[in-house]
């Protein structure tokens, strides 16, 4: 064979060579290649599937009480010790009675003399006790006639200080203000104030003439001092305005204070005066009220009265009654006594647990559960259990009861407390732990594929699924699915067939 001329060459053979190598580099740099990188994939199976909520709770017995005594004392008695079965109304516990006793005797005694006034209204007051009751009025009269006394006095001061107040505040306005700026017009205004209240108030002490006339000439000077100390707290405040503050001197300053000082002193002697005119008129009142009901017969509401007095005496005998019965502790109901925590000679606490009476023939479980899982629970729905008493083999059913529709907060997650039956189980005993499994759906024979497949993308689901595994091309397929189950398995209801496979993990 004649080898052509070209190749004859050593320059050209190097050429052909060098071209050959710089096409492999290219293929390798510039072929296109998957930048897939598929690290696990699986197949679309029909398996039987079913999703559960686990929780840990207690085994909780119908009955459970905490007993403990209401009042306070020292154990006198314990009747009972813990495993002891009791019967409804049976004494457990008491403390020492010597106190409520000596209560319950007095509420005894209380009642006999409400029963005893009772007997006395029916049958009259005597003359000495009416004649008690005339000094008692005359008393309470002179007393009122006393401060009437006073109360001239009083007003007259009241007067005083309203008047010291005007020449004050006059001779000020005089001195340093004028109507031409803005305080001025206001000292003029408060002046006009107290100047009215300063004539209204010798009115109503003028025309003083009977007690009558005293209560009116107080209620109105009460409503002159007002007036006159709060135009003077607006007076005293524009002296401090302005060019006013160094031009009125500090010891007319000075006089004004003490012109308030004196007219609220005055104003709070009023108002005294006038709280113990009307007291002493109570006093009188009652003291005329109680003659009048003495002299008379018995009124039916009085009657009434003394028979409410000894129903309320009653009430005060049951009430220590009860304190006693609190100083007891009784079965409410029969069971079986499962912890006794107190001791003859101690020193018992108020609504502390003593006594703990249980049925431990009545048992259900609480859990509490997650407000992620709760919404899938409802009442019925079948239990499997495991004790840690019994060991992990042993395996017992029963059915959620209730579920609480109230939360509670646990360690910052909000939980709510179910509750589940008891079926058949022996050596069970209250407060033991309970490993709790709620099947909440099952399906048979359906497709699933793990829930690493599913993606999802605007709202709607996808699983990928190979087209070729040598160049590693795929495609997506939008599915529906249905069952969230346990092991990571998704129900596929519609988009995909038994047998498929699909890429459960991919990266990129």
């Amino acid at each position: 064979m004649k080898i052509p001329k070209f190749f004859k060459k050593k320059r050209n053979i190097w050429i052909i060579v060098v071209v050959i190598i710089a096409i492999i580099i290219g293929y390798f740099i510039f072929w296109p290649k998957s930048s897939i990188k598929i690290t696990q994939t699986g197949f679309v199976t029909k398996q039987n599937l079913q999703e559960t909520v686990l929780s840990t709770g207690q085994v909780v017995s119908g009955t459970d009480l905490a007993l403990s005594f209401q009042g306070s004392g020292v154990v006198r008695r314990v009747s009972v010790k813990e495993g002891n079965v009791v019967y409804q109304g049976q004494t457990l516990a008491s403390l020492d009675q010597s106190s409520a006793l000596a209560t319950l005797t007095s509420a005894q005694g209380s009642l006999a003399q409400a029963q005893a006034n009772y007997d006395r209204l029916i049958n009259g007051a005597t003359q000495t006790e009416i004649q008690a009751s005339r000094d008692a009025v005359s008393l309470a009269r002179v007393n009122l006639d006393n401060s009437y006394s006073s109360a001239l006095v009083a007003l007259n001061n009241s007067y005083t200080a309203i008047y010291n107040a005007y020449i004050n505040v006059n001779n000020l306005y005089n001195d340093y203000f004028t109507t031409s700026d803005q305080q001025g017009i206001l000292v003029q205004d408060n002046r006009n104030i107290i100047t009215n209240s300063l004539a209204e108030a010798k009115t109503a002490v003028d025309q003083i003439s009977n007690q009558s006339s005293i209560d009116l000439a107080i209620s109105n000077l009460s409503n002159y001092l007002n007036k006159t100390f709060n135009a003077l707290q607006i007076i005293r405040y524009q002296c401090s305005q302005g060019s006013y503050d160094s031009k009125v001197s500090s010891t007319d300053k000075t006089s004004l204070d003490t012109q308030k000082t004196t007219v609220s002193s005055a104003s709070s002697s009023i108002n005294t005066l006038q709280s113990s005119i009307a007291s002493y008129k109570v006093s009188l009142q009652t003291a005329e009220n109680a003659l009048a009901a003495r002299q008379a017969k018995p009124r039916q509401e009085d009657v009434n009265l003394a028979s409410a007095q000894i129903l309320s005496a009653r009430g005060q005998v049951d009430s220590a009654q009860a304190v006693l019965n609190n100083l007891v502790i009784t079965a409410p109901t029969s069971g079986t006594v499962t912890r006794v925590d107190i001791k003859v000679g101690e020193q018992a606490t108020p609504s502390k647990e003593a006594i703990v009476l249980q049925d431990i023939e009545d048992l259900h479980t609480e859990a509490d559960v997650s407000e992620a899982n709760v919404a899938s629970l409802q009442v019925g729905q079948s239990i499997d259990y495991t004790f840690d008493a019994l060991g992990p083999d042993q395996h017992f059913v029963g059915k959620v009861l209730t579920i609480d529709p109230a939360s509670t907060v646990i360690s910052g997650v909000v939980n709510y407390k179910v509750k589940g039956s008891l079926e058949n189980v022996s050596g069970i005993k209250p407060g033991m732990t309970a490993n709790i499994t709620i099947l909440v759906a099952k399906k048979d024979n359906v497709l699933a594929v793990p829930s690493t497949a599913v993606i999802n993308k605007n709202n709607k689901q996808y699983v990928r699924i190979f087209d070729d595994k040598s160049d590693k091309t795929y495609h997506e397929v939008q599915v529906q699915t249905g069952l969230q189950a346990d092991g990571g398995l998704v129900e596929i209801i519609s988009g995909l067939s038994e047998g498929q496979e699909i890429i459960t993990y991919m990266k990129f």
